[in-house]
């Protein structure tokens, strides 16, 4: 039986062999030979005819595959029976006996045997782990310091960093994990020449993933199972298992573990312990010790030296404009390979450049040209992630797959529920998200708040109903997931601002102070103002800002009846001071309090002499410049770089006068097509249609075929409308509008407007004005007023008027 105690050299808890050492410190205090096979001095592992061969070539023969003699495969790690027969670690467990853990009680091979009796690796570890002295947290230990205090191999590796050297394949200092024929290797590049190898499962050559078994690393990605979180439900690898057995996946074991942090305030993981108490990971990169960076001053430099030997942080280092070896320009450095910085276009050229390399044969980036043909990144000595495991493609690849197998993956695995099985019902919403045009937009959709509600429905914890989406947070993504599901056939659709409404009117019912005052609110709600509503749906549809007025009077009508309780009078003993008194204070409620005053003198609730009167409401008139309005529309019509839809939009506020909620309503059926001109389009903004100028007929046409709902999935879908939203049955926001219309330059979608209607009333009469773009004929002639004209110039304009136009206006 093994011995294990504590190293009298390292200090660590291992097998001793003699002399009170463990086996790799009694290698390294050993004698030394020359390798018969490197010439390298090193203590011998085993001799052959006589000749010493050192640790490192026997553990490299090991590594080569044996065909095992029980079952057949070829395996990398392999063992001799007594007989010379060769039998692979796997095979080779399976002959020893299981005994059931001395702690946890797990019938399984024992890793260690103590006084107490077998351990499995799982608690020996737990056992083993101490608190360490620097960092705080519980570790495995990696050193004692002379005071008998342990240090974790972190904080060893921190306080006695071993020997920076330049790694051949990514250039950058860092420890050598292992020195091969070319030069030293850090340990994310060694991983990366991992030996290719037969693997058993798939019958491909691929890089090794487990070098027991020799299966590659797709496959042994694949076979790892995985188990739904205790907490979240989730199908994941289980990092962590609970006193009961259950499984944590990373992100709930994370959270568990997460402490207030010492300079943020939020709770995070613990990466490092002061004297001030527990830092995260972002606030220690800012305070731990060190010297500064030599770019901004203020962080820390990271422990990887530049090649100006100027000590950077991490932000500065990946942000550094460097000249690309390849192409000379400066930009971040992508990749850092032997012969230099790399930007990314460099990379992305070697990624997406395939050909057939004439050295192995295979087909796969062109990383260099020689005179015998290309070279691909393996046979030239630089390894890098560009073919997808999964479907063998090449590009960039997101957690090890290309962007359509991870698409697949994650949405898989978002339909999927505790038990392992696909959601029937939300099928259709998987066919319908699967239509994304870009497969890293839906991963980005699936992370975020959508995609933690789609995972409630397809687990059980959330119905699928409208009355279970009502009560969450109205949210952008409780209405688009709303959107997704009605489209999907899933829910029946419904007026989703009558919906709203009624929540505004609930919400509204429950800040009552009193029942009396609620219960005639609530008929207020039930018997006027709702009835409003459905005038407005039935005849043009509603609106949210049709629906924010009618919310605007209830709230309006609850103020003014917790004023009057509060002066001790109800509705039916309402004077007209009280009004008076109560609209001085609340100027800006008089608008919206009227009608429920003239609702309750009808029904016979309020005093029938008691009113308010009417407010009057004077338009904003501020104009903008001509010179800056003609100019601005010309830039519109001729930029090809800006948006197609912010230019026709921003045409029809500078030179017509539309406000942008006319626009966002348009739909296919106000374009109409001239008959005698040809490629002359109009459209139909009032009782006649007006017909557009060349240069905006064109931009119209285009944006008749180009147009398309913003959201990614619903992109192939129908819609009428000429500027539609994120889905099909609804248009843009105006609000939306209005802030693209500021980016292109111009300042206020009112200010615009005004402008344009000043300039027409000029040219045009108000008459005709009116019934071409859709305004009444008050608004018309007060522009015509305000411009200095009268009535009788209608009839003078008439006269002066030789004969049609012919072309479009």
């Amino acid at each position: 039986m093994t011995k294990t105690a504590t190293c009298a050299r390292c200090g660590r808890d291992k097998a001793i062999r003699s002399q009170g050492l463990c086996h790799a410190c009694h290698r390294e205090a050993g004698p030394k030979e020359t390798c018969s096979l490197c010439a390298r001095p090193g203590a011998v592992a085993e001799r052959r005819a006589g000749q010493p061969v050192c640790h490192r070539c026997w553990q490299r023969e090991r590594r080569k595959p044996q065909l095992c003699h029980t079952c057949g495969q070829a395996r990398i790690a392999v063992r001799k029976t007594p007989v010379g027969t060769v039998i692979c670690t796997g095979c080779h467990r399976k002959t020893l006996p299981k005994e059931p853990c001395w702690a946890c009680g797990k019938l399984v091979v024992p890793a260690a045997r103590t006084a107490e009796g077998p351990w499995c690796t799982r608690c020996r570890q737990h056992h083993l782990a101490e608190r360490c002295s620097r960092c705080g947290l519980t570790k495995p230990v990696g050193l004692r310091q002379d005071d008998g205090s342990p240090v974790c191999r972190a904080c060893y590796q921190h306080v006695h960093p071993r020997r920076l050297h330049h790694c051949v394949d990514c250039g950058d200092a860092r420890p050598a994990i292992r020195i091969s024929e070319d030069g030293p290797l850090c340990e994310k590049c060694d991983n990366r020449r991992a030996p290719i190898v037969l693997c058993p499962q798939c019958g491909r050559n691929r890089k090794v993933g487990i070098l027991s078994t020799g299966v590659c690393r797709a496959c042994a990605r694949q076979s790892t199972p995985r188990h739904p979180c205790v907490n979240c439900g989730r199908l994941q690898l289980a990092v962590y298992r609970d006193e009961d057995g259950n499984p944590w996946c990373d992100g709930c074991r994370r959270a568990d573990q997460a402490q207030p942090c010492t300079g943020c305030g939020r709770r995070a993981v613990v990466t490092a312990r002061d004297e001030r108490g527990p830092w995260c990971g972002r606030c220690w990169e800012s305070v731990r010790p060190g010297p500064l960076c030599g770019d901004c001053g203020t962080r820390p430099s990271a422990p990887v030296t530049t090649g100006d030997g100027t000590p950077r942080c991490v932000p500065c280092y990946s942000a550094a404009v460097v000249p690309c070896t390849r192409c000379a320009t400066p930009a971040r450095a992508e990749r850092r390979w032997p012969e230099g910085p790399v930007c990314l276009a460099c990379v992305d050229a070697v990624r997406l450049t395939h050909e057939q390399c004439h050295r192995c044969g295979r087909l796969g980036g062109v990383f260099r040209r020689e005179a015998n043909g290309p070279l691909c990144p393996e046979c030239a000595g630089v390894t890098f992630s560009y073919r997808c495991p999964t479907c063998a493609g090449m590009g960039r690849l997101l957690q090890g797959q290309c962007l359509p197998c991870r698409g697949r993956h994650v949405l898989a695995e978002a339909f999927t529920d505790t038990d392992g099985r696909r959601c029937d019902r939300l099928a259709p919403l998987a066919e319908l998200l699967e239509k994304y045009d870009n497969p890293y937009s839906m991963i980005l959709y699936l992370r975020r708040p959508g995609g933690q509600l789609i995972r409630d429905m397809v687990n059980g914890r959330l119905p699928c109903t409208h009355e279970a989406l009502d009560q969450l947070r109205q949210t952008t993504s409780v209405q688009q997931l709303r959107g997704l599901l009605v489209l999907a056939e899933i829910l029946e659709p419904r007026e989703e601002q009558l919906a709203q409404l009624r929540r505004d009117f609930a919400r509204c019912l429950e800040e009552c102070a009193t029942t009396a005052d609620r219960v005639l609110l609530a008929r207020y709600a039930r018997w006027h103002l709702t009835p409003l509503a459905h005038q407005h749906v039935s005849r043009s549809g509603f609106t949210r800002f049709q629906r924010e007025h009618l919310r605007r009077q209830l709230n309006a009508a609850r103020l003014l009846l917790g004023h009057l309780r509060s002066r001790g009078r109800t509705l039916d003993s309402i004077t007209q001071h009280l009004i008076d008194r109560w609209l001085i204070i609340n100027p800006t409620l008089q608008h919206y309090a009227r009608p429920f005053l003239l609702w309750a003198a009808t029904c016979g609730l309020a005093p029938a002499d008691v009113a308010i009167a009417t407010s009057s409401k004077h338009g904003e008139r501020v104009i903008m410049n001509d010179t800056d309005r003609v100019l601005t529309a010309l830039r519109l019509e001729t930029d090809e770089s800006l948006p197609l839809a912010d230019r026709v939009a921003g045409c029809l506020v500078l030179q017509y006068g539309q406000s942008t909620d006319c626009i966002v309503n348009i739909t296919l059926t106000q374009v109409h097509i001239h008959p005698d001109e040809t490629g002359a389009l109009g459209l139909q903004l009032g009782r006649e249609t007006v017909w557009l100028r060349p240069r905006l007929s064109a931009l119209l046409q285009r944006l008749v075929h180009e147009r398309h709902p913003l959201s990614a999935p619903l992109k192939d879908q129908e819609t009428p409308y000429l500027f539609p939203g994120l889905r099909p049955s609804s248009p843009l926001s105006s609000n939306t509008l209005q802030r693209r219309l500021q980016r292109l330059g111009v300042p206020s979608a009112s200010k615009a407007r005004n402008g344009a209607w000043l300039a027409l009333v000029g040219a045009v009469h108000w008459k005709m004005l009116a019934d071409l773009l859709g305004a009444a004929d008050g608004t018309a002639h007060h522009w015509h007023k305000w411009n200095g004209g009268d009535r009788a110039s209608y009839v003078a304009s008439r006269l002066r008027a030789a004969q049609a136009p012919d072309g479009p206006e």
